[in-house]
């Protein structure tokens, strides 16, 4: 018998409030599509999840303008109407509403992945969205919750290129009230793979690119691997074209948050892609935090692209004043749950900032409820003497003398009355205090 397609899986989401699940429009076999809009399926239910299927559509091709109404505050998922390939960057110059076209959105491409499983149930889909600006693409989060409601182990596969394959589709987000427009101008003749990357398939073909495709612009990938093993990768692109500030349509505004994540921070928002003209040692770039439960998370370099081998790339961690630089390691840190928003930041080439003589800039303690313990962070590796948690009264509570002098240590403190503490610990110079809450 022929396969077939359960019609119950066609929906769309036309131009609903933004990131609103239950608007999601049902479609079946018998509702209406407008040209340039995308739709959700499901497969044939034969083989695994990434066993290729074809489909076949039938019907005159589409040319020419096409548009769609689109209201300020709502998301709109559409998809390339054309049998031919368009080219992202052209639709986002013909629809940002504040870079140079007359659209309404805010220039940010965001473009679903369903990466591994094969279930109906929402809780157990493994999928998140890539993300596409014009300082290039970024894959999904992973291993974590993009969505309350959607698990999302496994890895992505794909990462978000210019070209936009046919039958690809993708959410855009309004900016103002005004129309998605599609055109012929958008439209080129780019086959699948290279930078012409269908969001469903595993396979690519990696001979695709040509000079003229190639991105020769300088591009720094940091990662961020959570405690609860959620990786995010943030984008930061040099493009002459941009400024430190906001620049529509090549910074991506962070999407899906997870429930540990980084972000830059430009102004008081958050961004998973930034671009900017130039990077020196007086350029700094915040970033912000959060996890929701306490332990070690590390900052990371994911990728270089036409980065000078000598240029210093470091995470500034503004609470214990260190200089990691990412080109040599990884920067683990250990954080209490929480938001952390003015703690760290990139900088280049360590050499325009000033050391510190400070005995404890680089040494810091705290105790974890979540844990019941210490926690000490060493990064420069001190020579501790011995740790103490003294209560209120000034009695002794805990003690141990007989610390390793590593980066990260824990020390188990069993059956502590909750209460104010004071943390003491005892190095070769002198003595840091810090008061604690035990809950």
């Amino acid at each position: 018998s022929p396969i077939g397609i359960a019609d119950y899986w066609i929906w769309k989401f036309a131009n609903q409030l933004d990131d609103d699940y239950a608007s999601w429009q049902h479609v079946r076999s018998t509702g209406s599509l407008l040209a340039g809009e995308g739709f959700t399926m499901k497969g044939p239910g034969t083989g695994t999840i990434l066993t290729d299927q074809n489909y076949v559509f039938n019907g005159k091709p589409n040319n020419g303008d096409i548009n769609l109404s689109l209201s300020a505050g709502n998301d709109y998922l559409v998809g390339n109407p054309y049998a031919s390939a368009i080219d992202a960057e052209q639709f986002i110059l013909d629809n940002g509403a504040t870079i140079s076209g007359a659209g309404a959105t805010t220039g940010t491409l965001y473009f679903w992945e369903h990466w591994g499983g094969g279930s109906h149930i929402l809780q157990e889909y493994q999928g998140g969205y890539g993300t596409y600006t014009l300082a290039g693409g970024i894959p999904s989060a992973s291993q974590g919750t993009n969505d309350p409601d959607v698990g999302t182990g496994g890895t992505p596969t794909k990462t978000p290129g210019r070209y936009i394959p046919v039958g690809q589709g993708f959410f855009v987000v309004a900016e103002t009230t005004g129309t998605i427009n599609f055109n012929n101008g958008q439209r080129v003749f780019q086959k699948e793979g290279g930078t012409s990357t269908f969001m469903r398939s595993a396979k690519q073909n990696a001979n695709n690119n040509t000079e003229s495709t190639q991105d020769m612009r300088m591009k720094i990938r940091i990662g961020f691997n959570s405690v609860n093993t959620i990786h995010r990768q943030l984008l930061l692109t040099i493009d002459e074209n941009t400024t430190a500030g906001v620049d529509p349509g090549y910074d991506g505004k962070l999407n899906e948050g997870q429930i540990d994540d980084l972000y830059w921070m430009i102004g008081v928002e958050k961004y998973s892609i930034q671009s900017v003209d130039i990077v020196d040692t007086e350029s700094v770039f915040p970033l912000g935090i959060h996890t929701n439960i306490d332990g070690l998370n590390n900052i990371a370099i994911d990728a270089l692209e036409n980065v000078p081998a000598n240029l210093e790339i470091l995470v500034h961690d503004k609470v214990l004043n260190i200089y990691h630089d990412l080109r040599v390691s990884n920067y683990e840190f250990f954080l209490l749950f929480g938001e952390y928003l003015d703690r760290f930041e990139i900088v280049f080439n360590n050499t325009t900032f000033s050391d510190t003589d400070n005995e404890f800039d680089s040494l810091d303690t705290h105790f974890s409820n979540a844990l019941e313990s210490i926690i000490i962070i060493n990064p420069t590796l001190k020579n501790i003497k011995s740790v103490e948690l003294v209560n209120i009264l000034g009695q002794s509570v805990y003690s141990i003398q007989d610390i390793p002098n590593i980066n990260y240590s824990e020390f188990k403190t069993n059956n502590i009355s909750s209460g104010t503490y004071i943390i003491k610990l005892e190095t070769e110079t002198g003595t840091l205090t810090k008061k604690v809450l035990v809950e």
